[in-house]
């Protein structure tokens, strides 16, 4: 471990989100899997600690969970808790907003449609730029989660958005591809970030 440590050290082959240039908005948007039971392990994580704003989804929080059990220090939480269901345990859903960089009033919000997880986030030094985070669970039908897009792109169609989720579209089952790529790119004229830069409308928005 010592030759590990000091001889035979390795760069890494990306660089790590806690030494990102600190004038940057960082966002990530991971799947937590449930942040209910991995919220120590986020709490320790300095990639994580090095966020702006942190969105998780399949957060299986349960409405009578209170916030100070999944607090973050520095960070202030928004909950889009989906309901229980019929079922036992926990629910599968869920999306966690941390942010502690000040955010514009009245964000984020909830805009669930056709059981489709949609938290709309601006901050205050950007308020024309909206972050839109998206969950769908696997088990809805594609063509409801276009038209619920459809119905979220609408509201406000001049502003520059971001949008960041969990999609759960096979990239590799054409027809599923593509319909979403219509929508995004050849209607919408958005374009997938890249190297580290966001895009919408052929505008750089970071």
């Amino acid at each position: 471990m010592e030759i590990l440590r000091t001889e035979q050290s390795l760069n890494l082959c990306f660089k790590p989100l806690y030494m990102l240039d600190q004038s940057d908005l960082k966002v990530c948007y991971p799947n937590a899997r449930s942040l209910h039971k991995h919220i120590e392990d986020v709490r320790r994580d300095i990639n994580y600690s090095s966020m702006d704003i942190m969105i998780f989804t399949e957060t299986r929080f349960n409405s009578s969970d209170t916030d100070d059990i999944y607090n973050i220090d520095g960070y202030r939480l928004f909950r889009n808790d989906v309901s229980q269901g019929t079922g036992p345990g926990r629910p599968y859903g869920g999306t966690a907003v941390y942010s502690r960089v000040p955010l514009k009033e009245g964000y984020p919000y909830a805009h669930n449609v056709n059981g489709i997880e949609f938290t709309i986030i601006k901050t205050e030094s950007n308020p024309h730029l909206n972050i839109i985070a998206v969950y769908r669970s696997p088990n809805i039908a594609i063509s409801r989660l276009l038209s619920s897009l459809r119905s979220v792109l609408d509201e406000d169609s001049s502003a520059q958005n971001i949008i960041i989720g969990d999609f759960n579209v096979n990239w590799m089952v054409e027809s599923d591809r593509q319909s979403l790529y219509n929508l995004m790119v050849v209607q919408n004229h958005y374009v997938q970030a890249t190297d580290n830069r966001l895009y919408n409308r052929q505008q750089n928005v970071n």
